[in-house]
């Protein structure tokens, strides 16, 4: 009896352990906004990551212009991450690490369906959410959530860019 109470014990632990995390949490984040190499523009936006059982959702609003909102869904049981109408999948071997921004490194995400104008690299982890969008006739998008220096801002643009 002893024995099967114990192995019940552990069993009830390792559920508890692998259940994913559910929960909400709010960060702030500067959005620069490049073309080609030079910076444009930087906005405030508010991100709020809603943890659910089987999708994670970002949600990042833009705190003067709500037409610049934008919703980032990501699968954790596939690594997809759905962005507009795409989907997006992580690519081999172009990862992406800044040691001063997160401690996880970011995927290198690109069209599950390339299109000759879409939309990518976009550089992801699940934890901090999208670091940077890279965009073949648009402009390059890097979301911080502090303001840093140009050394850091360049290596993330040298990285959208290769």
């Amino acid at each position: 009896m002893r024995k099967t109470l114990q192995i019940l014990i552990i069993l009830l632990i390792s559920v508890s352990c692998t259940k994913p995390k559910k929960g909400t949490i709010t960060e702030n984040r500067t959005l620069y906004v490049f073309e080609f190499d030079s910076l444009k523009r930087t906005e405030d936006y508010k991100l709020t990551i809603e943890i659910r059982d089987t999708i994670t959702k970002y949600k990042y609003e833009n705190l003067t212009d709500e037409t610049k909102n934008m919703n980032v869904i990501y699968i954790p049981r596939t690594k997809t991450l759905k962005f507009a109408m795409w989907s997006y999948i992580p690519r081999k071997d172009s990862d992406f690490e800044v040691p001063s921004i997160s401690e996880a490194e970011f995927l290198n995400y690109e069209m599950e369906e390339p299109v000759m104008d879409g939309t990518d690299p976009i550089f992801f982890n699940p934890k901090y959410g999208i670091l940077g969008i890279g965009n073949v006739m648009a402009p390059n998008f890097v979301y911080l959530k502090k303001q840093s220096d140009s050394k850091i801002l360049d290596k993330i643009i040298d990285k959208l860019t290769e």
